[in-house]
């Protein structure tokens, strides 16, 4: 008798840890966001710096110094580090040298550029590339890995395989960057383009300047308000608080939540609404036209944002996180963009007027 009694009593002891998991997982009440990292743009250029710090590594001799150099020769520092001191003219004329040409095709290989570069339209490049001065890529062209001191410019059309990072980048339109995209202070991104994980200061989809105003912060601390399955928001435009939704929750146009949201089925937000919080959602979340968050905006499904929308701002970078992004011209994000399956930015609307 003593025996069973004792097994029961371990077993409740074990179970105990569990109890309030188990409850949160019944009955929905936190309304927390993942954490966000001030660093995490940071954390996402991990391959780029590490790149970086290779590149220095390997010269005995600084950029600058190499720049001062009067040749258009490709050098051969060893097998797999290359440095070209070719300038192109303006009109990029016939292109690199031959033995430039080829140490693009090299796999696994590093290209120095000292000068502003430019690969012609539709080429293929299997090294990783770095420019000490502006990069500029032709439509149709692939490449490998990229990384520039100066703006890099990518043409219509183009591919990049693995990651690219630069102070400011323009991404043409149709566009692919199959890794990972960072910028120091800016990325522009064209219709049509897609990526799988994008991180900057400023990330602007098409033409943002008429972009909402940024979302403004809630007060702390807050009142938590729990709402069940099928409720619907009260009719005042300007709400106070948390909310946690047990079930799909909808946003009337032009609201003000001061607080978060969470919600456990589909969470849409009308035009123009406003949150000074976090958005977090078990199914897909989607922004309407003009829309303004200030925090994370965080789905376990999809994620899709309407034309002149704003997330986070400036000076408090933000995360967006989805397993499939569509992001409408007009939008700007502010922080890192993280998907599993890739975002699209929608392609601009044409004017029909006669």
């Amino acid at each position: 008798m003593a025996a069973p009694m004792l097994l029961i009593s371990v077993l409740l002891i074990m179970c105990l840890p569990f109890i309030p998991a188990l409850r949160e997982w019944l009955r929905p009440s936190d309304v927390a966001p993942l954490p966000v990292r001030r660093n995490e743009i940071n954390n996402l250029r991990y391959f780029a710096d590490s790149f970086r710090h290779t590149v220095v590594g390997m010269l005995t001799i600084d950029l600058q110094t190499l720049q001062s150099i009067q040749t258009d020769r490709t050098v051969s520092i060893n097998d797999k580090l290359h440095v070209v001191h070719q300038r192109l003219d303006d009109d990029a004329g016939n292109g690199y040298l031959p033995a430039t040409l080829n140490v693009l095709q090299q796999k696994n290989g590093i290209v120095i550029f000292l000068h502003d570069a430019r690969l012609q339209p539709g080429s293929h490049s299997q090294a990783d590339l770095f420019a000490a001065a502006d990069l500029l890529v032709g439509a149709g062209a692939s490449l490998r890995a990229c990384s520039a001191q100066g703006r890099i410019t990518l043409g219509a059309d183009t591919v990049v395989h693995r990651w690219i990072d630069a102070p400011c980048i323009q991404v043409g339109s149709n566009a692919a960057i199959d890794g990972r995209i960072t910028a120091l202070r800016e990325i522009r991104f064209s219709g049509g383009s897609r990526f799988v994980r994008a991180g900057a200061p400023a990330m602007h989809f098409g033409d943002a300047s008429a972009a909402a105003a940024a979302a403004p912060q809630a007060p702390s601390p807050r009142m938590r308000y729990l709402l069940d399955d099928g409720a619907q928001q009260s009719a005042a435009l300007s709400q106070h608080g948390d909310y946690v939704v047990r079930g799909a929750y909808r946003i009337l146009p032009g609201t003000t939540v001061f607080g978060s949201i969470k919600a456990y089925g589909d969470l849409h937000l009308g035009e123009h609404s406003c949150i000074a919080g976090s958005l977090v959602s078990n199914q897909d979340i989607v922004l309407a036209s003009g829309c303004a968050v200030l925090g994370p905006v965080i789905s376990q499904n999809d994620i899709v944002i309407g034309p002149g929308c704003r997330i986070g701002t400036l000076e408090a970078a933000t995360t967006v996180i989805c397993r499939k992004l569509s992001i409408a011209a007009g939008c700007a994000v502010h922080g890192v963009i993280t998907t599993h399956d890739g975002a699209t930015v929608a392609l601009e609307e044409k004017s029909h007027a006669s």
